[in-house]
């Protein structure tokens, strides 16, 4: 089976699954409505009682106006559920179509097996396993992949991977390296301008997409901050704002047929358990549709932390100085998936930095009245802060210190020797293009 028909029936596979979750969905309501039209018809009942007891004329006239406003309720209850009942018979004859058309497409390939449920899921499952065996190929058939890069380790080194592959297959013109910029009062100092840099090296197109007010700005709007259930970072400032520039990457291309972008993402599954259940190709079935076919790439899935360090001490890749101050994840300054100890570090190293963003983050924690977490406030983590401070002194750290960490003294001295020829080099190149 060529990549061809494989990227055919895995659209076609992606067309049936949004058609059986539209009929979950289109089936959920009308149970809605069909409760509703019985307690519509429990309450016109009860008011007939209420009206059949009464003896006095005003309690009458209240009793019948109940009952009227029960009777009308019932009617559009009523009307609701013809509408969903329309709607799921609907929905159940674009799933069956969905379904056989799949069938019938994958049959030859793999006879004997049907398509459904989990046979659908194990079909899709198969083709995606056998499309990121061959990254390539992969590659040569997506018309655009999207990088997203936060400028960290994982991304960097994902961004390593995907530069390398795509050099191979002579299309580094189909990359675009994604960075959603959170703002000065929720990154790390100098995030942009790295994240750029390392899309530069490969001589690859960057895009940074701005957020409006920032994380904080958010928070203060909602008056909440995120969690690990309600992640508004990540929904509302990173990926609602990227799937934007993804629809005008896609409408710029001008193609009149499906377009295949490959979303790639460095996500680990070491990270976390939510993470290590995820697949390293996926069809994002939110932003796919008949105009483009969205897969969601996660290229370093299988990497262990001291595997992404030794990929970018051998590659001479340039991180975040942070990594160096010991923080594991170049995330917000204050991540709300971070622990206490990580915040302490954080708080640390933004005084080391002269950077307000405590006095910023305990101010709005009090003004919109809601805690950081559940389990604690910023202001216990500052004040643990302050009495590490007072025990340890001021934080301090050197250029190297994450691989020191990592992988020793040896890896760590070998790369900043190579960092510095490295360095040295582009500054070179720099000043020749000025001159």
């Amino acid at each position: 089976m060529d990549i061809t028909t494989r990227l055919h029936l895995l659209d076609t596979a992606r067309r049936a699954y949004q058609a059986d979750t539209a009929l979950s969905a289109a089936d959920r309501s009308f149970h809605r409505s069909a409760r509703a039209t019985a307690q519509a018809l429990v309450t016109i009942t009860d008011c007939e009682e209420q009206l059949a007891a009464t003896r006095h004329l005003s309690q009458a006239m209240a009793a019948s106006a109940a009952l009227d406003d029960a009777r009308q309720a019932h009617r559009d209850c009523t009307g609701r559920r013809r509408k969903a009942d329309s709607r799921r018979r609907r929905a159940f004859t674009a799933s069956r179509r969905a379904n056989r058309e799949l069938a019938a497409l994958y049959r030859p390939h793999a006879r004997g097996r049907g398509t459904g449920g989990k046979r659908l899921s194990s079909v899709t499952a198969g083709l995606l396993d056998e499309l990121v065996a061959m990254p390539l190929d992969l590659i040569q058939a997506a018309d655009v992949l999207l990088v997203q890069s936060s400028g960290g380790k994982d991304s960097l080194v994902m961004l390593h991977r995907i530069a390398t592959w795509a050099a191979r297959a002579g299309c580094t013109d189909k990359v675009v390296v994604v960075h959603c910029d959170l703002g000065e009062n929720s990154e790390w100092p100098g995030v942009r301008k790295l994240a750029q840099r390392q899309a530069e090296r490969y001589g690859l197109r960057f895009v940074a997409v701005d957020s409006t007010g920032g994380l904080l700005g958010l928070v203060e709007k909602r008056g909440m901050f995120p969690d690990a259930a309600r992640r508004l970072c990540t929904a509302s400032l990173k990926r609602d704002r990227a799937n934007v520039l993804l629809t005008e990457i896609v409408a710029a291309l001008g193609l009149d047929r499906q377009v295949l972008v490959l979303n790639c993402m460095g996500l680990r599954a070491a990270e976390s358990p939510a993470r290590s259940k995820k697949s390293p190709l996926s069809i994002d079935t939110r932003t796919s549709n008949n105009k483009r076919l969205v897969l969601t790439w996660h290229p370093i899935l299988d990497l262990s932390e001291t595997a992404v360090w030794q990929t970018i001490a051998d590659e001479t890749l340039e991180y975040h100085p942070a990594y160096d101050a010991l923080m594991p994840r170049l995330s917000c300054v204050f991540c709300v998936l971070a622990g206490f100890d990580v915040l302490v570090r954080a708080v640390r190293l933004c005084w080391a930095l002269d950077l307000p963003l405590p006095e910023q983050y305990t101010d709005l924690e009090a003004r919109i009245g809601h805690r950081f977490k559940d389990q604690y406030s910023l202001a216990d983590v500052v004040a643990e802060a302050r009495h590490v401070e007072e025990r340890e002194g001021r934080l301090t750290w050197t250029r190297g210190d994450a691989l020191r960490t990592h992988l020793g003294g040896e890896a760590a001295a070998a790369y900043l020797e190579r960092m510095a020829d490295y360095e040295s080099d582009a500054y070179l190149e720099r000043l020749t293009l000025v001159v």
